[in-house]
């Protein structure tokens, strides 16, 4: 049955999906497819290679003989992915610091500094396989590899500032004999980490993995999920058609409030912790809409989605435990910003949009569109919004600022049409704009013996 389930996804796309218009209610359909050496804590010199993995390459050399066009973006640095992935992985997280960025590889977590050099590296036992997708106080837990084949089974707290492990423990049981973790999600919040997998889910504390209980829910009740960030919210279903939502103290480790979701629907997929911002759907994958809480767990708005498709991207979740974590969309403290899907324009012209919902009252605000390309919101930036133009069949991407009232989106790096095959290259990526410096970094590799780009990094 598992097998099954994993072909029929795989069939219909990567797990980006487009939350449907017409009030909410419509189904959601699936859319197209430098540094210097030092020794740290494990006794791994920081400048050695992982079994597979090769250097950096540096400057603008995109290619033999190939130049940086007038006007273009200058690479940073650029590192390949380990050659010993020869029939695909997941490397999933991505974190950028001051002065460097953290990656997960295969069984290490590894910094590379603004220039490609290795900073440091922590060595674990097996691949990890679950992350967070932001650190608290420059500490992160992670999962990796357990007793089984497959599972996840394993948590250890990265000191992401000194590249040092401060505690490495098995995961709280399972629950279900041989499920050893499958489908770990991971959320985490102040000294709070949510963790949930197929058949059973725990809350432990940052500082020491010790598990802590948030209170137990009503009979024939299950969590489905976390999502963490500025807060800890934990989504629930019940065997009665009932579900909810709630927010967990990071503090106290004890529930502060429960909003009740209308019966029949579910929590699919948390956009955003604070604002709350999440999206419905029933036991059919049907869609009940975007709702929007206020900070004590009351309905905010509903938004308005229209007829209009979307299409966030939300990754592939085969055991329905990861909520959050979804990426091409940004929220502020009162506008939620979603793309649309791909369509023809009246004259033919394939074109994206972005869309600026008022969290106060559900309404759009305004939207951006540009022609021939896929536009992602990356992060609000005031009252403006940086996005990401993807790459076409002729030209690189870019990243771009779009202005409070909408209207034509400005171009702040033009990213270089040396690179624009690797850059299309990607098949899941993480993106994150910083400081001036653009990042992408894969956490999907396809493992079909060509070059494939771990992490790219572009500035001015």
């Amino acid at each position: 049955m598992l097998g099954a389930a994993v072909a029929a996804l795989l069939a219909a796309g990567a797990g980006v999906w487009a939350m449907a218009g017409d009030d909410g209610e419509r189904p959601a359909a699936a859319s197209k497819p430098s540094g210097t050496p030092n020794t740290n804590q494990t006794g791994q010199h920081a400048n050695t290679l992982p079994p597979g993995t090769t250097s950096g390459r540096h400057g603008d050399s995109g290619g033999p003989g190939e130049a940086r066009r007038p006007g273009e973006a200058r690479v940073l640095f650029r590192k390949p992915a380990p050659r010993a992935l020869k029939s695909g992985a997941e490397l999933p997280g991505f974190w950028a610091m001051d002065g460097y960025v953290v990656k997960p590889v295969q069984d290490r977590v590894i910094a590379y500094d603004d220039h490609g050099g290795r900073k440091w590296t922590v060595k674990l036992g097996k691949a990890v396989c679950a992350v967070p997708e932001t650190p608290t106080g420059g500490k992160l837990v992670i999962a990796y590899g357990g007793r089984g084949k497959d599972g996840c089974g394993r948590l250890a707290l990265i000191d992401l500032d000194k590249g040092a492990k401060l505690w490495d423990r098995p995961a709280p049981a399972a629950g279900a004999p041989g499920s050893d973790h499958l489908g770990m999600g991971l959320a985490q919040s102040g000294d709070l980490a949510g963790l949930s997998w197929y058949g059973g889910s725990a809350v432990i504390r940052v500082g020491d993995g010790r598990r802590v209980s948030p209170g137990a829910l009503d009979r024939g009740c299950a969590v489905d999920g976390f999502a963490g960030g500025r807060s800890l919210l934990r989504a629930y279903s019940c065997d009665d058609g009932s579900a909810g939502l709630q927010r967990i103290n990071t503090h106290t480790g004890a529930v502060s409030w429960t909003y009740p979701v209308r019966k029949g629907y579910k929590v699919s997929t948390i956009f955003s912790t604070a604002p709350v911002v999440v999206a419905l759907a029933d036991a059919r994958h049907k869609s009940g809409g975007i709702l929007a809480l206020s900070d004590r767990g009351k309905r905010r708005s509903a938004l308005e989605l229209g007829k209009r498709s979307y299409q966030p991207e939300c990754g592939l979740d085969l055991f329905g435990t990861k909520l959050g974590g979804c990426r091409g969309i940004a929220v502020s403290p009162d506008t939620f910003y979603l793309p649309t899907e791909l369509t023809l324009s009246g004259n033919g012209v394939p074109t994206s949009e972005i869309h600026a919902f008022d969290l106060r009252t559900g309404k759009r605000k305004w939207a951006a569109k540009v022609p021939g390309r896929m536009l992602f919101p990356l992060r609000a930036d005031g009252g403006n919004l940086i996005a990401y133009e993807e790459p076409t069949a002729g030209a690189a991407g870019s990243v771009v600022s779009i202005g409070a009232g909408g209207g034509r989106p400005k171009t702040l790096l033009r990213l270089p049409s040396t690179t624009r095959d690797e850059e299309a290259g990607l098949a899941s990526a993480t993106r994150i704009y910083r400081n001036g410096v653009f990042y992408l970094a894969s956490d999907r590799f396809a493992g079909s013996g060509a070059a494939e780009e771990m992490i790219m990094a572009f500035c001015s």
